[in-house]
């Protein structure tokens, strides 16, 4: 199966894939963790050239990842992948295409990932540094269909999450 969680960036996507991961691995199953800011590394699309980062390079890039965790749940692992990759797409081409697909939306105001700006995305954005901001200057299509749609939450702690998670996804 393929767990397909989605956001802008700063939405804390990487943070739930490490977590649900652990708790995956921790009751003996088998999976791979699929983390978009490395994918980019390992498919050589991590400069910031304004080029890499386009709708066009963004979709083809997104298109990948969904290949690829097509191959790896074709092997019978369970694949979280953390990816903006929001494009209506690349998400109908997954649900017909990706076994045991499963979609989950962290969808957090732009307010609150300006507070956050681990990355100083936002802040870069700002100054005029960084063009193709998904989310800003770059249209995303939110998920449309999403298995669960978090709403940026603060009282639902992380651990609850990953439960929720494993018990809607993995108990198909």
């Amino acid at each position: 199966m393929v767990i397909w969680i989605t956001g802008l960036s700063g939405s804390g996507k990487s943070t739930l894939a490490s977590r649900l991961v652990s708790h995956i691995r921790k009751s003996g199953e088998s999976v791979v963790l699929l983390d978009g800011d490395e994918l980019r590394k390992v498919f050589g699309q991590e400069t910031n050239s304004p080029i890499n980062y386009s709708h066009e390079a963004r979709l083809s890039l997104a298109m990948r990842y969904s290949h690829l965790c097509r191959l790896i749940a074709l092997q019978n692992q369970i694949v979280v992948i953390a990816t903006i990759s929001m494009f209506s797409e690349i998400h109908s081409w997954n649900r017909l295409n990706l076994p045991g697909y499963f979609e989950v939306y962290l969808k957090v105001s732009l307010d609150e990932l300006r507070r956050r700006d681990s990355k100083s995305v936002y802040s870069r954005f700002e100054k005029g540094e960084l063009l193709n901001v998904a989310g800003l200057d770059l249209h995303v299509d939110e998920p449309s269909h999403a298995d669960l749609i978090v709403v940026n939450q603060p009282l639902k702690s992380l651990g609850e999450l990953v439960l929720t998670i494993s018990a809607r996804a993995l108990r198909r």
